[in-house]
């Protein structure tokens, strides 16, 4: 058994022992031997219930756990062994994702009848810090690695990356959150279960919490092409008072198991008003339902209503357990209506408020004085497509197909949804386009992945919407794109100390300290951030780990501060324990990082404290221009080459393989310069200054022209220098002419119809 299992046992105040069906003893604590030797307390490897056991309890327990289901309650039998009184054992279920299912058993000694409540009182708290405890530490070892998956590819998404691969680096980011995410689960399982968990009041914008929840299950519902849709009612506050994290939890939970469990069809979420001062959000699916037994304790921890072995869907069944007790830690209920085959529909009412500040809303609004035809499968999704147009200010005209091809009065423009892949789509799209002739407009909601599809026109959105995105394309504007590159602003410079005894962590956290434009020096030790603290080397900042060999972090914080040194120190730590924040700074730490930590974490986390940009000197009257406004990205060379091959695709890895050799080709000029090697220059900057022009970076290919006329056997090596350094300076220009057009439209799909 691994480390978790032992970290269980040790943590529970009693004897306890994990052990298998037959009842073997795979693991137990230190309390597991009885004084005496006796046998009832078998050791490891050993099986329950030898014989000379005295005690009723242990005579039952082989049978127990031998006759034991998943689905059965713990069985308490009577534990005679302790004479001061009457104690239990207890048997309890434990699910295992690898071979058979454990089985718990503990033994609670009797209440101490002196003590009264209070010795039950006292043993029911340090059962409740037990589990936390053991939550916490277990967070802590699977924190330890997921930081460093974390952080390396947060680092790769910031490189500009083949568009093949960066779709594989883009699963894993969303794989190891899930992972981050299910532990900071059992985490706030743990803090719930002994009330240190705290609910925040402050102003939440719900439309960007939908669309923070939706757009990362795109791909999970692509797959199944499920229509993922969300929205409040136009008449939703734009800012409600509320925990934008916990809400957040809560909705990721709901949300993700609708989608997990639905297979085909749609997940809608909507929120409106229920009362005076009550919010109702809904969660609908189009799954498979819940049976009645399963409706009773679905939102029990561990538990999933297909246990078996051969179940379909992975889970630690801790997403439900944990939003009911969120929702009921914020003031609200949660409820679920469900039938076998009709599927399901959870009610989240939440005590919320209008924030006193609400955000501005756009005048005019961008799609005022549209009528707008909805085409969706349900009355659900038709109420929430609706809610989007009118939150942008259209007026919204549910309808069925039928009915667009008859012609609704002073509607031009269509919004329905299909399958790009369905061959009867194409009939479709034609027939709506004639009905509303050449100054109509339609446009297709696929749930279903257009770039594999194959309908071209109408244009096609890919669910899920977002508010932005359905503007965009409703008014022929262009769109973002989903998955883009992570582009993280560098920092004004400084140096920073990093103390951290993990080599791998160091070395990523370095290598992203390093690409926010910072100067990074690595430790392994408490003690060694002592002496770089306390030596000659100037630090704007620390970042300390708590837990390190020799000298922890509090305690080398201790050290410097008692030496007078008061350089802000930053904690990092993989632990969740209650109280760690308060130990931080009560040793003298000005802030509190959790691992695992994102680039972008980082730069927020690191701004504070690092010097900000030298003040730049007022340019002279008779200044040449800046270089920026000639280095402007220009895409239009790029649209062209691209309606030209009718094929983004290939655009955009053209593209990606410019980027990627553009460092070479910079270092080739660089060591053709210092050999003074004219044809070799010449041959370079003619290869750049091709690849430039005809992706439209302009500025580049005229300072390879340059060189390239320029690089002859009389030329002097004075000339040469200046000449490379223009291409240099024109990189910048090229690399945003390239990232620009990279950023420009949703996935190379969504645009595919709006040209």
């Amino acid at each position: 058994m691994g480390f978790a299992a032992r970290t269980l046992v040790e943590a529970i105040p009693g004897p306890a022992a994990i052990v298998d069906p037959d009842g073997r003893v795979l693991v137990a604590n230190g309390r597991w031997a009885r004084p005496d030797g006796g046998s009832a307390y078998p050791a490891e490897g050993a099986v329950l219930g030898a014989s000379g056991v005295t005690c009723p309890g242990h005579q039952q327990v082989l049978s127990a756990v031998r006759e034991m289901t998943p689905q059965a309650a713990p069985t308490v039998l009577p534990c005679r062994c302790d004479a001061a009184g009457d104690g239990t054992v207890r048997v309890t279920h434990l699910e295992s994702d690898c071979g058979s299912h454990r089985r718990l058993v503990t033994v609670e000694p009797a209440a101490n009848t002196a003590g009264g409540t209070a010795g039950t009182d006292a043993d029911a708290d340090a059962a409740a810090q037990a589990k936390s405890q053991f939550l916490a530490l277990l967070g802590h070892e699977i924190r330890t690695p997921v930081t460093t998956v974390v952080a390396t590819v947060d680092l790769l998404r910031a490189q500009q990356l083949p568009q093949d691969v960066r779709e594989i680096v883009d699963s894993v980011h969303r794989s190891v959150h899930s992972l981050k995410a299910l532990t900071d689960d059992m985490l706030d399982l743990a803090r719930l279960e002994t009330g240190s968990l705290h609910v925040e009041r402050k102003p939440v914008i719900l439309r960007r919490v939908f669309e923070g929840i939706v757009e990362p299950l795109q791909q999970q519902s692509r797959r199944k092409g499920l229509l993922l849709l969300a929205s409040p009612a136009p008449d939703f506050p734009a800012a409600v008072l509320g925990d934008i994290d916990r809400l957040r939890q809560v909705l990721t939970c709901v949300v993700g198991n609708a989608v997990k469990f639905t297979e085909a069809g749609e997940v809608v979420v909507t929120a409106e008003r229920d009362g005076d001062d009550t919010y109702l959000i809904t969660v609908s699916d189009t799954g498979p339902g819940i049976g009645e037994a399963h409706l009773q304790r679905i939102f029990a921890p561990f538990v999933q209503a297909d246990s078996s072995a051969a179940r379909r869907h992975e889970g630690a069944g801790l997403g439900l357990a944990l939003a009911a007790r969120l929702v009921e830690c914020m003031g609200g209920t949660i409820e679920v209506h469900a039938e076998p085959g009709e599927g399901s529909q959870f009610f989240i009412r939440l005590p919320l408020e209008a924030a006193p500040q609400q955000p501005p809303a756009a005048t005019p609004p961008p799609l005022i004085r549209r009528r707008i035809a909805v085409v969706a499968p349900t009355s659900r999704s038709t109420l929430a497509m609706s809610w989007l147009l009118s939150g942008a200010g259209a007026e919204p005209v549910p309808a069925r197909f039928d009915d667009v091809l008859r012609r609704i009065p002073d509607v031009d423009t269509v919004l329905w949804c299909d399958d790009s892949h369905d061959p009867e789509a194409i009939r479709r799209a034609d027939a709506m386009t004639e009905a509303l002739g050449p100054k109509g407009r339609t446009l297709m909601i696929s749930a279903t992945d257009p770039r594999t599809g194959i309908v071209r026109k109408p244009g096609v959105l890919t669910a899920p919407l977002v508010i932005g995105r359905l503007v965009a394309a409703l008014n022929l504007e262009r769109t973002g794109v989903r998955g883009a590159p992570i582009t993280v602003p560098p920092l004004a410079g400084g140096r920073v100390l990093l103390a951290e005894d993990n080599d791998v962590n160091r070395t990523v956290f370095r290598r992203m300290i390093q690409l926010l434009g910072v100067e990074c020096d690595g430790v392994p030790d408490g003690s060694a951030a002592v002496d770089a603290l306390l030596g000659d080397t100037p630090y704007d900042v620390v970042l300390m780990d708590l837990q390190m060999p020799r000298t922890d972090g509090l305690e080398a914080t201790r050290r410097v501060r008692a030496a007078g040194c008061t350089i802000p120190i930053l904690a990092l730590t993989a632990t969740a324990l209650h109280g760690d924040r308060e130990r931080c700074l009560e040793a003298g730490m000005d802030g509190h990082l959790s691992k695992p930590i994102t680039l972008p974490e980082l730069r927020a986390a690191l701004e504070p404290y690092l010097s900000g940009p030298p003040d730049e000197p007022e340019p002279e009257p008779d200044a040449e221009p800046a270089a920026a406004d000639t280095d402007a990205p220009d895409l239009s060379k790029l649209r062209d080459l691209e309606e030209q091959l009718e094929d983004r695709a290939l655009v955009v890895t053209t593209v990606n393989t410019f980027l990627s050799q553009l460092d070479g080709r910079r270092s080739a000029l660089a060591e053709a310069l210092q050999r003074l090697d004219h044809d070799a220059l010449r041959k370079t900057a003619h290869t750049l200054k091709s690849s430039s022009a005809l992706l439209g970076a302009g500025s580049l290919a005229e300072a390879c022209a340059q060189v390239e006329r320029n690089a002859t056997p009389g030329a002097s090596e004075q000339d040469l220098t200046a000449l490379v350094a223009g291409v240099e300076n024109a990189v910048a220009g090229a690399v945003r002419v390239m990232a620009g057009y990279l950023a420009s439209d949703e996935d190379g799909a969504d645009s595919a119809g709006q040209r």
